[in-house]
């Protein structure tokens, strides 16, 4: 099944971006409250694919901007999650394209094109070593995407 956008989603902020915490905000769906919580408080998009949410949530953050990436059930479980994030730099979430039935590719940081792999079930990962720099995940051995990241080719078109 293709991945396609998902229009009838939304957030609502909860707790805005302090000194000491990160921003969350709860899901919204057909503007209906769905009691999930998560970070960041700009839904950048939100795709279908074979039942799963995939979601790309900025903080709103000026000088250092940070990316969510949330992929959930039915039942808005966390399936998987990445957080992408550098000191002192300001990603910029644009160019997503859809490209196969299980890859996105994008940019945030500036000169980086990223591709997000949906894996059929999940999947084996080594924690810490399979993921691009600047990308956090919780320790976990399994994942259900993988992200891979290139430089940018000069016509600002994500590269895959």
């Amino acid at each position: 099944m293709k991945l396609t956008p998902a229009f009838n989603h939304t957030l609502c902020t909860v707790t805005p971006a302090t000194a000491e915490q990160r921003s969350s905000s709860e899901l919204l769906i057909s503007d209906t409250p769905t009691g999930k919580l998560l970070e960041g408080v700009i839904l950048e998009a939100a795709l279908l694919w074979r039942g799963h949410l995939l979601l790309f949530i900025t903080d709103d953050v000026p000088f250092e901007e940070g990316l969510h990436i949330y992929l959930l059930d039915q039942e808005l479980n966390t399936l998987d999650s990445a957080y992408m994030v550098a000191p002192y730099s300001t990603g910029v979430f644009s160019n997503l394209v859809l490209e196969q039935e299980n890859k996105v590719c994008f940019r945030f940081f500036e000169g980086i094109g990223y591709t997000l792999s949906l894996l059929p079930k999940e999947s084996f990962a080594l924690p810490f070593f399979s993921d691009p720099t600047s990308v956090w995940r919780s320790f976990k051995w399994k994942r259900w995407f993988r992200l891979d990241a290139q430089p940018a080719p000069d016509d600002e078109t994500p590269s895959h």
